[in-house]
């Protein structure tokens, strides 16, 4: 086994990350926006946010003193198994604002989409009204986090609705009162069938608020033993071929062509591979399928769905012979592991390389300015 590491080339943590500047720039007047980094909660949000009764049962988020990240629901332990929580949250610019706007400029990127780390994990609670008011006081801390920076971070909030649909338009309202310019909604919740009628409220709610859906991955550890680890990360980073193949199927981009619909971190290879699939799907057994879509199912991701890549090869090339460019975005995934900090610069070069300028100019930026009205 001597040597047999030799030509691997390994990733050091964020934390230790340096910035690789090439000293190449994009063209003049160029925008770089990441659709997908991430910071850490407030400590103990919600213990000090909460009120009455939700104060004593609130959910408890706090560094211990080896500098690590836990939060515990109900005496349950809520961390993710088997992973060092420094590995996605050892960075500085995780919490801290000035140091996470310093790591933005260095890697070039003029704006960030800032997703949470911790709270999305609330959706297990069983009591979901109880996940709604917690959801209130992530949303409000976002939008205070990012106020004073409204042009370089623009907070992702999370929309609690999916369990009350019938409330999604009052919340969008109050989302948008708060000043937040993206939402989320979980792309896997438990017993939330988002292709039942009851849901489509929450559709018709989103649609009409203008801004677009996000769905990330998830931390979901599926497998046990020997080589666990790889294979969750793996799998993690591949979901939603069947969640876009619901939502094109289902009729529901159909019904609402002004919902536009983002897919973050799993990057863009899935797409033309599922697209050739679910066409294939329509024509043969278009006599079993209900409902009767109007158009092949890739006709609804092409007109009003867009997925993210980091580092991406494979899919980068498939946007550009497939065509669809317009439907790719861009992301550092700031400050995981998996992210491309500390090579953003390349990873941008690299799409002005394979699409050239007009194209890459949207991918980097152009089409999340458009999309989010930025």
């Amino acid at each position: 086994m001597d040597g047999y590491d030799s030509g691997i080339n390994m990733v050091p943590w964020p934390m230790q990350r340096t910035v690789n500047d090439p000293g190449w720039r994009p063209p003049a007047g160029t925008r770089v926006i990441s659709v997908d980094d991430h910071g850490i909660e407030e400590m103990h949000l919600w213990e000090n946010r909460l009120r009455g009764a939700d104060r004593d049962r609130a959910p408890k988020l706090w560094r211990g003193e080896d500098g690590h990240f836990h939060m515990t629901v109900d005496g349950a332990d809520f961390d993710v198994p088997g992973l060092d929580s420094h590995l996605g949250e050892g960075r500085p610019g995780m919490w801290d604002r000035d140091a996470r706007l310093a790591d933005m400029d260095a890697e070039g990127i003029d704006t960030s989409l800032f997703f949470h780390s911790r709270a999305m994990g609330l959706v297990r609670m069983e009591d979901k009204a109880f996940f709604t008011r917690c959801m209130d006081v992530y949303n409000e801390w976002l939008a205070e986090f990012c106020a004073p920076h409204p042009d370089r971070l623009v907070g992702v909030g999370i929309l609690p609705t999916i369990y009350n649909p019938a409330a999604s338009h009052d919340y969008l309202q109050k989302m948008q009162a708060l000043g937040l310019k993206a939402l989320e909604i979980p792309s896997a919740p438990k017993n939330v069938p988002y292709n039942a009628s009851k849901m489509e409220p929450l559709w018709s709610a989103i649609e009409e608020s203008g801004i677009p859906v996000m769905f990330h991955i998830g931390a979901y550890m599926e497998f046990r033993g020997a080589g666990a680890t790889g294979a969750n990360l793996t799998k993690n980073l591949g979901p939603h071929r069947p969640l876009w193949a619901l939502l094109a199927f289902s009729g529901i981009l159909e019904r609402h062509p002004g919902l536009k619909v983002v897919f973050c971190e799993g990057g863009f290879g899935w797409v033309p591979w599922t697209l050739q699939d679910a066409d294939r799907v329509y024509q043969t057994y278009g006599t079993e399928l209900k409902p009767k879509l109007a158009r092949l199912p890739s006709y609804y991701f092409r007109r009003q769905c867009y997925s993210a890549i980091m580092q991406d090869d494979v899919g980068l090339k498939l946007a550009r012979d497939y065509d669809l460019a317009d439907n790719l975005l861009w992301s550092c995934d700031y400050p995981h592991g998996e992210s491309v900090f500390g090579e953003s610069r390349l990873e941008v070069r690299k799409i002005f390389d394979v699409l050239g300028t007009e194209k890459a100019t949207k991918v980097v930026g152009g089409t999340a300015a458009r999309i989010w009205n930025l």
